[in-house]
């Protein structure tokens, strides 16, 4: 049985160990004959690492005669390209360059320098004999020794493939943390500029060294700032083409899940029953406009998590759903897209799609550090972020979405810090955590439910939001609700003719679910209001109760589905039942 290669992505030892590999490599001659220097982006956990492994694999001169061993029975094994093994690969990765700004010069000259020497020795039989002591006589200085192996061009037989992994990772970094450090290394003669400055000149000259370029990273930001520096690539994040060139569309999954299904003997539920599970936590990822009709992508990383956790446990539903690793993304976007202590713009943005689950812009393909003030760039870069995805909104009309409700509760942390800092308010985590036990294991949600509407009422400042009444109170409960790994905390859910204001659905063990309706109006609204109010959300909810998936959801999960009605006039909660 083929191992699961969960967090490996060396794309020669999945193939040497004979792990389970999804077949990428029919897209490896659209981006050979696309262009010379590409720049290709996608989110964290989506594979990039991988596959700039298996081209590096494909072009290597010195895999050139593992050919059949490394890509048999694979797609690009019956439609070789002429480039196949024709390269020495030169790549750096970016990911493990120390962000601290005291040490980042010095750690990227150290771990650019370490590669070229690396590469030297590697490619020793095709590089001139004193190669290795040239090299070393650059004493450190990354830019020297990279300038100096280039300029050996007319004495190897074969170019250099130049690939760059995670080549924004620790510039992201340190622009969350220190701005003026991001500046200095991206602008004027900062070294990151400087280096980009190189590799430019060096595919200018004539019969130049660097055959081809792959860059990979997460956003086209720190590419933007250092563009007088290099503007040679072509990014090719967007083209339609490539759209599930990384991630897993469903009939990789289901493949997949087929696979070890019979291999294992283990599995207890139906394969459709698996894709359910999966979908509304992975899927629904698309990475271009003119692909809004075709098989939605899922989050490479996430599946194999689930894959790997509910074989080894024999059949069983994995407790955690989300990866704990994502974690540390979310601190990212926290990060990035800083923290408002005033609710400012960037902070009513995400209130706004955390309710509605969409939002509208023009992509921009490139947008630099100071002009990540204009809404159009934050959201572009939330797209590029995997926190926003191509998708259509309720009336069928093109719209960016929030893919999966593992992204929507990264939102909601990030709201529910935003509503701390902003409101100044801290809950009491001994009495929460009481209340969440009576919400998971009694089906009791209303001392939750109470404890979270006067923390909003007993707050003045919250009359600041009155124009925004209806979303500010559903966004406080949903980042409320989202605080809980027991729970994912659902808005909008699609239900019979109409959408749920909030549902949770419990995970692992847990079993009471629950199927929340709220209504606002304003504080100067009559009590007859209210009571339309609440007879147009018990009327709703008897509807979307009628709806077979809801119900048999419920049944096959063994969920004791509760349903609760609130009513909210102004800051006042006057309905819950």
């Amino acid at each position: 049985m083929r191992l699961i290669p969960y967090g490996e992505t060396d794309y020669v030892t999945i193939r040497k160990e004979n792990s389970y590999y999804v077949d990428k490599t029919a897209f490896i001659p659209y981006f050979e004959n696309a262009a010379k220097y590409i720049m290709f982006l996608r989110p964290r956990r989506f594979g990039k690492t991988l596959f700039m492994n298996t081209l590096a694999a494909y072009y290597d001169v010195l895999e050139k005669d593992n050919y059949e061993q490394n890509f048999g029975g694979l797609d690009i094994y019956n439609n070789t390209t002429p480039k196949q093994g024709q390269y020495m690969i030169l790549k750096f990765s970016f990911a493990s360059v120390d962000s601290n700004k005291n040490n980042v010069q010095e750690s990227f000259n150290t771990q650019v320098f370490d590669t070229i020497t690396a590469f030297v020795n590697r490619y020793e039989k095709y590089l001139p004999e004193n190669t290795a002591e040239y090299i070393a006589g650059a004493n450190g200085k990354s830019n020297i020794a990279l300038t100096r192996l280039i300029h050996l061009s007319n004495k190897t037989p074969y170019q250099i493939y130049i690939m760059i992994d995670e080549y924004d990772n620790f510039a992201n970094t340190l622009f969350s943390t220190d701005e003026d450090a991001y500046k200095d290394l991206t602008h004027g003669d900062g070294f990151f500029r400087l280096f980009f400055n190189v590799l430019k000149e060096l595919t200018s000259t004539n019969n130049a060294l660097i055959g081809r370029i792959f860059i990979s990273g997460v956003s086209p930001l720190t590419l933007s700032d250092v563009t007088s520096g290099f503007n040679i690539a072509l990014n090719l994040s967007i083209d339609a083409n490539l759209n599930a060139a990384m991630g897993f569309a469903e009939s990789e999954v289901r493949a997949m899940l087929e696979y070890y299904r019979d291999e294992t003997g283990v599995f207890k539920h139906s394969i459709d029953e698996l894709i359910n599970i999966m979908k509304p936590v992975y899927d629904n990822y698309c990475f271009s406009s003119g692909m809004l009709d075709a098989e939605r992508v899922f989050n490479s990383d996430m599946v194999l998590y689930f894959i790997t956790n509910y074989k080894s446990q024999k059949g069983r539903i994995p407790e955690k759903l989300v990866d704990p690793n994502i974690s540390t993304d979310f601190f990212k976007i926290e990060k990035m897209v800083k923290i408002e202590k005033d609710f400012g713009e960037k902070s009513r943005i995400i209130m706004d799609i955390v309710n509605t689950g969409k939002t509208y812009f023009e992509l921009n393909p490139e947008f630099a550090i100071a002009e990540l003030s204009l809404v159009s760039n934050l959201k572009s870069l939330l797209y590029y972020m995997g926190l926003l995805s191509y998708g259509m909104d309720e009336n069928g009309y093109p719209a960016f979405v929030v893919p999966n409700e593992t992204v929507r509760q990264q939102y909601c942390r990030y709201l529910a810090k935003c509503y701390s800092e902003s409101l100044g308010w801290r809950t009491d985590s001994i009495l929460l955590d009481s209340y969440w036990e009576k919400l998971s294991f009694y089906g009791d949600c209303k001392p939750m439910i109470s404890y979270i509407a006067s923390v909003m009422c007993e707050n003045s400042s919250v009359r600041d939001f009155d124009s925004q009444g209806e979303f500010f109170v559903k966004g406080f409960f949903l980042s409320h609700f989202c605080k809980s790994s027991g729970y994912l905390a659902y808005t909008e859910l699609e239900a019979d003719h109409g959408y749920t204001d909030l549902f949770l659905e419990p995970l692992g063990y847990k079993r009471h679910a629950y199927m929340i309706e709220l209504k606002y109006c304003k504080k100067n609204s009559s009590d007859d209001t209210v009571a339309k109010l609440k007879a147009d959300a018990n009327a709703q909810m008897q509807r979307y109760l009628a709806d077979h998936r809801i119900a048999e959801k419920c049944t096959n999960r063994k969920w004791e589905l509760h349903t609760v009605v609130i009513v909210f006039r102004g800051w006042k909660m006057e309905v819950m039942e």
